[in-house]
């Protein structure tokens, strides 16, 4: 297989309403303090409400040719799959396939997607690493294809201890289908990625105030904070089949995501045993980046 792992996914420009430069210099004087700059494919405003809000949403990001291939690459990679979950019931409704990224050539071209790798290094730094890449699939006049309200770091202890140090993670949903009152749209309470000290009980589907319903076009993406309280509504009767890609990022030094049984041979380590392998693809894969 040959791949070229800095190739990305093209994206819409006008669904980028615009860039800022940080130059972060790094503490490090056996490296001669080296400055690295992060073009950041948002609006200086835009990171500052993602940080009060705890999402940023780009609408018809990824073009419909685009968006079509990524369609044909789950499809193919969910039909081979042995591994696939369905097990979730009504908490976590439809088939998730894990670690698509070393399933599918095609998924690769996303790991130097600078519409949301940008985001993450503009709220974390410029050394960060990918979390986990999941497809998720929810058929239609199928009973369960909701989720229930959750969040996805779910390790803050009471009492907080005084150093305790605050995972903190950039998810994103990037939708390959149109997602309207029928297919289930996504559900999200801003703000709520900062109540550390709230309780958030299992099997809750209840409406909640403040929630907002986000009802997107296939090529629409979600950037939402680890901690925001979500869920996806049930679908009706009518709808149409729900694609989803999900991945995230955290800084270099935490452990990336436990889930889903990883090839052993997968394509992101046949990257990863390339001599001539760039650093930066190897701080995206966890290899380097956190010393």
């Amino acid at each position: 297989m040959e791949t070229n792992p800095t190739k990305s996914i093209p994206f819409r420009e006008e669904s980028i309403p615009g860039r800022h430069t940080i130059a972060y210099r790094t503490r490090d004087g056996h490296r001669g303090f080296p400055v690295r700059e992060v073009e950041v494919l948002a609006t200086p405003e835009e990171i500052r409400a993602f940080v009060r809000d705890g999402y940023l949403v780009r609408e018809r990001l990824i073009p419909r040719e685009q968006v079509e291939r990524l369609r044909a690459a789950l499809d193919e990679a969910v039909a081979r799959d042995e591994h696939l979950e369905t097990g979730g019931g009504k908490a976590f409704g439809g088939v998730f396939i894990r670690h698509l990224m070393d399933k599918h050539p095609t998924f690769l071209e996303l790991l130097h997607f600078q519409p949301t790798l940008s985001i993450a290094r503009a709220l974390f730094g410029p050394a960060v690493q990918w979390r986990g890449f999941t497809g998720r699939v929810c058929y239609p006049e199928t009973p369960n294809q909701e989720t229930e309200w959750h969040f996805h770091q779910r390790v803050i202890p009471d009492p907080l201890p005084p150093l305790f140090a605050r995972p903190q993670t950039l998810d994103v949903l990037l939708y390959l289908d149109d997602v309207d009152d029928r297919n289930g749209p996504l559900c999200v309470i801003p703000g709520s990625h900062h109540w550390i000290d709230r309780d958030l009980d299992s099997n809750d589907f209840a409406d909640k105030p403040g929630q907002i319903t986000l009802r997107l076009s296939a090529g629409s993406c979600v950037m939402a904070h680890g901690a925001l309280w979500h869920r996806a509504l049930p679908t009706q009767p009518g709808s149409t089949i729900r694609r989803l890609l999900l991945w995230g990022y955290g800084p270099a030094w935490q452990k990336q995501a436990i889930y889903g049984v990883k090839p052993q041979n997968g394509l992101t380590a046949q990257l990863l045993a390339n001599p001539d392998l760039d650093e930066e693809t190897k701080e995206l894969l966890g290899a380097a980046g956190y010393m």
